[in-house]
């Protein structure tokens, strides 16, 4: 589902009901996402679940594009060896017209002055032929090519659908790249509106003799430095949504918001046990293996082709002839007359130059790389299987981590800008506070994003798009 809103200037929740970030906070959030590059002007923005983004991808991505056509020109190519099995049946008329200067046949019979026509020319040429051929002994060649086009045809449509599962993994990669951005430049911007106001207080108690003048140096450096952060944070987001807008087929300046909750996307993913991933049947299922082993299999049936290219092949032929002149009929030039045929056409080449071994020395080259890329690629499967087991398991033990490392720093924030208030806290203990907090919420952000990049990179590792 995909809407259009205008950015509000009150700032929302965070994730997981968190409390909402201090009003100044998004304020100045608001305030900068409204600011476009015309210096005023507010602009749309596209909200996008992820569910959404993968849809609109699926449905405007020109890598797909290219496989389905690809998938489409296999099919065709197997009907058409497949048709090669099959009786043709041709037709053909023709109509030509001869120079009338061909003299006709004549004789003079002896001991006569007089001259006889014997066969005159007929210059008007029509004829129409109906023919029928059948092959009989290359049936087990075509039976072995029609065998490989159909495993062609069928590693091509696996190879289709790892490609929309590739697909699928780049955008909710992206998706969720975008989102963490999103939270860092809010957990930025909001380190930022805190910053400043610690900064008024110690420029006041400066002002008042207070606090020394080391400690408004420090509080500017460390704005200075969140600035900076800031605008990291703002390239980093545009860079997100360039790379989102791609792949889903949205202009490249349109402003995307995930609203999709880490966690919330994949449901079942968590469900699919890591040992379950590597066994037999599901490392054999999963395209990009299947596909191979079609290749392997095509691959043997042209091998056994090539080796079909020693015998003799025999077809069986019907024709019917209906001419003017028909030159089985020399009698009649000026007549229509029809004939027919049956046969039988052998034929057997003998020696060709060492032609045929060398194209079953080939056939069987290309049949060893098949196998040996399958079992490579088999054995790359295995070991991305094993990383994605730690993969999953350690983004689960992050996010909890993080959790709690956020509610640390929240809590120690908290005390030390009490202890500040009270005169028993520095203002360095204030700023390294701060930190540890900015540094503990963007440690959330990118183990949030992590969790939700490693079930969908569970999902495609099955060669799978839901």
């Amino acid at each position: 589902m995909v809407h259009e809103v205008v950015l509000a200037v009150q700032a929302p929740a965070g994730r997981g009901g968190r409390a909402a970030r201090p009003l100044g906070a998004a304020v100045l959030c608001a305030l900068l996402a409204a600011l476009g590059p015309d210096g005023g002007a507010a602009q749309a923005v596209r909200e996008l679940t992820v569910e959404g983004s993968v849809r609109m991808g699926l449905e405007h991505n020109a890598r797909l594009r290219a496989a389905h056509a690809d998938a489409e020109a296999a099919r065709a190519g197997e009907r058409q060896v497949g048709a090669a099995r099959l009786p043709a049946l041709r037709s053909q008329t023709s109509y030509g017209r001869l120079s009338s200067n061909i003299p006709p046949v004549e004789f003079t019979l002896p001991g006569s002055d007089s001259t006889f026509t014997f066969q005159g020319v007929q210059l008007d040429r029509v004829q129409t032929e109906l023919s029928l051929e059948v092959p009989l002994l290359a049936q087990l060649r075509l039976g072995h090519e029609t065998r490989a086009a159909r495993h062609d045809a069928a590693a091509v449509a696996l190879t289709l659908e790892q490609e929309r599962s590739d697909v699928a993994f780049e955008i909710r990669r992206a998706y969720w790249n975008l989102s963490r951005a999103l939270e860092l430049r809010a957990t930025v911007e909001s380190a930022l509106a805190g910053v400043e106001a610690h900064l008024r207080i110690v420029r006041d108690r400066v002002e008042e003799g207070t606090a020394l003048g080391r400690d408004l140096l420090a509080a500017q450096t460390r704005r200075s430095e969140v600035l900076l952060e800031q605008v990291e944070a703002h390239n980093q987001v545009r860079v997100g949504q360039l790379e989102l807008n791609r792949l889903i087929g949205l202009p490249l300046d349109e402003d995307l918001r995930p609203v999709s909750e880490p966690g919330t996307d994949l449901p079942s993913v968590a469900q699919r046990s890591p040992p379950a991933m590597a066994s037999a049947a599901v490392m054999d299922d999963r395209p990009r293996i299947a596909a191979l082993n079609r290749q392997v299999l095509g691959l043997r049936e042209r091998l056994g082709a090539a080796g079909t290219a020693r015998l003799p092949e025999l077809d069986f032929y019907a024709r019917w002839l209906y001419a003017k002149p028909n030159a089985y009929f020399f009698m009649e030039p000026g007549r229509f007359n029809a004939t027919w045929e049956l046969g039988l056409s052998a034929s057997w080449g003998i020696w060709e130059g060492g032609r045929r071994s060398a194209a079953q020395r080939e056939a069987r080259a290309r049949l060893e790389a098949a196998e040996a890329r399958l079992q490579a690629t088999s054995e790359q499967v295995a070991v991305e299987t094993a990383r994605l087991r730690l993969e999953v398991r350690r983004a689960a033990e992050a996010v909890g981590v993080a959790e709690e490392n956020v509610r640390e720093a929240e809590e120690s924030f908290r005390v030390v800008g009490r202890q500040f208030e009270e005169g028993v806290a520095l203002s360095a203990d204030v700023l390294d506070a701060e930190e540890a907090l900015r540094r503990a919420r963007a440690h959330r952000a990118d183990a949030m994003a992590d969790r939700a990049i490693a079930d969908a990179a569970v999902l495609n590792a099955l060669g799978r798009v839901w």
